[in-house]
This record gives C-alpha cells, structure tokens and sequence, in this order.
C-alpha cells in the first residue's frame, strides 16, 4: 500500500482508490488491467472481448472502484490541460508503485518533467510543425507530451519494448489530444510490433479522443 503522504496532491484520491483493490489482487496486474481497460473504453467498441476478458476477473465493488480510477484519471488530465500544461499521473504513480513494490513486475524510472522540457527546447524550433518526429523509447511518453506542448501540429512515431510503457504513453497522447501511433518493439533490432495503437486518428474530425489497435481486433 502507498501511504498518501508519498503521493502528490492531486494524485492521492487515485491512491485511495488504488489501495482498495490490492487486497485480492496482485499490484502490478491491477495496474496493467487498468491501463487495459481505459485503452478499451478508448477504442469505442472495438475491444469488446479484451474488456470483457479483463472485468471478469473483478467483482461489482472492484468494478465500480475501476470506473472511480478513470474518473480521477480524467480529472486530472482535465485540470493540467487546461492550464496549458502536460502531465504524467500514470508514469508518476508508476514510479511510486516501482519503489514500494520492489518484487513485483515494476522496473522503469522516467526522465523527470524539467529535464523533458528542456531537452525539447534545445533540439526543437517553434517553426518545425506539420513533421513527423520519432521516439525509440517513448516510457511514459513524456518526451513526445514536452515536445507537443513546446510546437504544436507534429505527428509522432514512438516505440518502446514494454507494454506497459506503450500503453502508458498511448493514453497520456490520446488526452493530450497528439496525433500518433505508438508500437510496442524493440527499436533497435526493428522486429515485428507486438501490439499498435493509433492515437486520436482524425481527431479534426470526429472531435473524440480514440486509440485504435489495428492488429489486436475483437471478432
């Protein structure tokens, strides 16, 4: 359990939530179910058998206490949005639950949100939008959420090995309404994408916020 004294302000009511369910579960699945579940709830209906397979595993409360999870998500997002600002409550509650559960599948720590702002000011110009820019190993996705907030109107390409930081960034591109696609693959030996998820396709038009995943449809 993360004591709230640990959590940032804004974060502590998710925390509250959090703990209640990790009594019957393990951490680490319930945060990867989560991040599964807001994704599914993102594809407008086009996860159907993913969402299914993953709420069956929870009951009614446990259920209600993911819907106040999502909610807390959005309200968070909504806020740090609005003031023009980009933010990373998944990467940050992330890292919280690396250092307090040591033994459990945790394991990355993200570049911290200065040092993004300002390696974005140092290799961008405000006049290079309209590019496409690539990300080899996105995390969170905080440097591609940096970029956006320094020039807008950029397509992104990220990639990184670990689900769970791909679903992490598709999540945080797709409230901070960025065009991209992020796939889950090493970078580097360039094999196969595991999973795709396509981030606020023609946003202009439909006006909602989506992540799509191509490869991994429900019959």
């Amino acid at each position: 359990m993360i004591k709230s004294r640990e959590v940032p302000t804004e974060l502590r009511q998710f925390n509250s939530v959090f703990n209640s369910l990790i009594y019957r579960h393990d951490v680490s699945q319930i945060f990867r179910d989560f991040l599964e579940i807001v994704i599914c709830c993102l594809g407008h209906g086009t996860q159907e058998k993913t969402y299914f397979e993953v709420i069956n595993r929870y009951n009614r409360e446990e259920l209600e206490n993911f819907s106040r999870l999502f909610g807390e998500l959005m309200v968070f997002y909504s806020k740090n949005t609005a003031e023009n600002s980009w933010c990373d409550p998944l990467g940050t509650y992330y890292e919280l639950l690396a250092g307090n559960y040591k033994k459990s599948a945790f394991g990355q720590f993200f570049t911290p949100k200065a040092l993004c702002d300002l390696m974005v000011q140092m290799t961008m110009e405000k006049q290079n939008f309209g590019i496409t820019v690539n990300e080899p190993a996105c995390g969170s996705g905080r440097l591609v959420m940096a970029a956006n907030a320094f020039v807008r109107g950029n397509k992104y390409i990220c990639q990184d090995m670990d689900d769970i930081c791909c679903q992490m960034t598709a999540i945080n591109l797709a409230f901070h309404k960025v065009d991209a696609v992020v796939y889950c693959m090493n970078s580097i030996t360039i094999d196969e994408p595991r999973r795709t998820y396509i981030i606020n396709h023609e946003l202009w038009k439909h006006k909602t916020i989506s992540i799509l995943q191509p490869n991994k449809k429900s019959p």
